[in-house]
């Protein structure tokens, strides 16, 4: 997961777990961080993930740029990557989906909404995998 915001990864983890979602989170902060761990020069071992949750309005490096350069990374081409966010802006929609993105979620407001919202989209794209241009959330 890329997020600099700690209280949304306390969500996402929320909604994961209420959903019967089993999982292990490795997190980054920034983009920079998860640059330098898919160019596999980072401090942190990073495998080939299950998914990628991934922000889009990050420190030091932008969301775009870090799901760009995922997508061009032979061994993490067909990782499923979720786009979290607070941007409800249709052309970041419209941008991350071109860029290989397979749901974009816009982060809700409310507790509830956001652990349920959240909680079914990355159950149902674990349990789909990657499509590419796939309908985004």
């Amino acid at each position: 997961m890329v997020e600099d915001h700690a209280p949304d990864v306390f969500l996402v983890q929320k909604a994961l777990r209420e959903n019967q979602v089993a999982f292990e989170l490795t997190r980054f902060e920034d983009g920079e961080q998860a640059m330098l761990a898919i160019q596999k020069r980072g401090p942190v071992e990073f495998g080939k993930p299950d998914l990628i949750i991934l922000d889009l309005n990050l420190p030091k490096v932008d969301g775009m740029d870090v799901l760009r350069e995922i997508r061009k990374d032979p061994g993490m081409a067909k990782v499923p990557i979720a786009i979290l966010t607070s941007s409800g802006a249709l052309q970041d929609k419209v941008n991350a989906i071109a860029s290989g993105a397979d749901r974009f979620i816009t982060k809700p407001v409310d507790l509830r909404s956001f652990v349920g919202t959240v909680g079914r989209s990355i159950k149902e794209l674990i349990e789909t995998g990657h499509q590419s241009m796939s309908p985004a959330v």
